[in-house]
């Protein structure tokens, strides 16, 4: 990657914690927010199961209901960074949203996107958003695109993240039509949930000058797209995956340094457990144990565009708190649009 990009503060909005902490202390206890919506059926007629946001209110709707979920979970990195630094500068804020689909439209993208140049900042710091229409794999696209940025030294200091909800009428219908609601009689389907999660990033330089934390490192993160769709004939393969894997674990000195923790996308979905399975095939010296992955969908469903960015949260907490299996973790997402990425995230020494 050619620069030293570190992990200064996390974010998170869930159904299960309205912060990075308590979020990643209930994924850690298994605690689960899945239940029967209170007004949304399921194509069979029945209350919808699903990982909703108990803080918002049900007419809070569409680009609207996305936005309060950026927004909590962007505030609360933004609180976590002014109360170590005076930022006066602008920071770019990289943000992973749904890929287009009935319910979210570009239209929608650009309200999310004003909502957040909203937040007021102390001093003369401002927000500049831009916004990737990339799903699942989305965060991992914008955390490449933040690091090229910082080699370039165009920024030293960005915020990358990702925001999703599915529960949305015209979501939930496209998601029903094409089987992908998990309910009795559905073999390929997934909860639908709603999140965000947001990561700070900053060059160690930048992070000396302004008395920031180091959370983690970033080691490494690479994407590729895949040849097939997911409704592909020949089935998952693995392919851009495994490639995005290899790219990123090129300086990684194996057996010694293999990935400990895996954080991955998958959901339910027969395509994801099979396209993992070919990666694990093909990059098995990197992966101290393949097998061993965590996917938060038990405790807050699938979260979309969220996924990446909430994954690396997990990986973060779980060095603070002393419950990760090794010092090096692994985040892969994968995109309906064919999008596929992974990032290496490392355990700071000393945390």
């Amino acid at each position: 990657m050619g620069i030293d990009v570190k992990i200064a503060a996390t974010g998170a909005r869930t159904p299960v914690g309205a912060s990075a902490e308590s979020a990643a202390a209930a994924v850690r206890a298994r605690i689960s927010r899945i239940a029967e919506h209170p007004i949304l059926m399921d194509g069979a007629g029945r209350p919808l199961a699903c990982a909703r946001d108990p803080l918002l209110e049900f007419s809070v709707r569409g680009a609207e209901r996305l936005a309060a979920l950026a927004v909590s979970s962007l505030g609360e990195v933004l609180e976590k960074l002014q109360r170590e630094a005076s930022l006066d500068t602008v920071v770019p804020v990289y943000l992973a949203l749904p890929e287009p689909r009935p319910g979210f439209e570009s239209g929608d993208a650009e309200s999310v996107s004003a909502a957040i140049q909203r937040i007021a900042l102390r001093g003369k710091a401002r927000l500049d958003v831009e916004v990737l229409l990339e799903g699942h794999a989305g965060a991992l696209r914008a955390l490449e695109l933040a690091t090229e940025r910082m080699s370039k030294r165009m920024c030293d200091l960005c915020i990358v993240g990702g925001v999703d909800s599915y529960l949305e009428a015209e979501t939930l219908e496209w998601l029903e039509e094409g089987r992908k609601v998990a309910r009795r009689g559905t073999r390929d389907g997934f909860i639908p949930g709603e999140a965000a999660g947001m990561i700070a990033l900053t060059t160690q330089t930048a992070r000396t000058k302004l008395r920031l934390p180091s959370l983690a490192t970033l080691r490494s993160v690479a994407t590729e797209h895949e040849a097939r769709p997911m409704d592909s004939d020949e089935g998952a393969l693995g392919e851009a995956l495994s490639k995005a894997l290899a790219r990123a674990s090129q300086g990684l000195v194996i057996p010694g340094e293999c990935l400990d923790d895996i954080y991955c996308d998958i959901n339910g979905e027969r395509y994801r457990s099979d396209e993992w399975g070919f990666v694990a095939l093909r990059q098995s010296r990197a992966l101290r144990d393949a097998s061993a992955y965590t996917s938060a969908v038990r405790s807050w469903g699938d979260v979309g565009a969220a996924t990446a960015a909430l994954n690396c949260v997990l990986a973060v907490q779980s060095w603070r708190r002393l419950y990760a299996r090794g010092p090096r973790a692994l985040v892969v997402g994968s995109s309906i649009s064919r999008l596929r990425g992974a990032a290496i995230l490392q355990q700071e020494k000393g945390v």
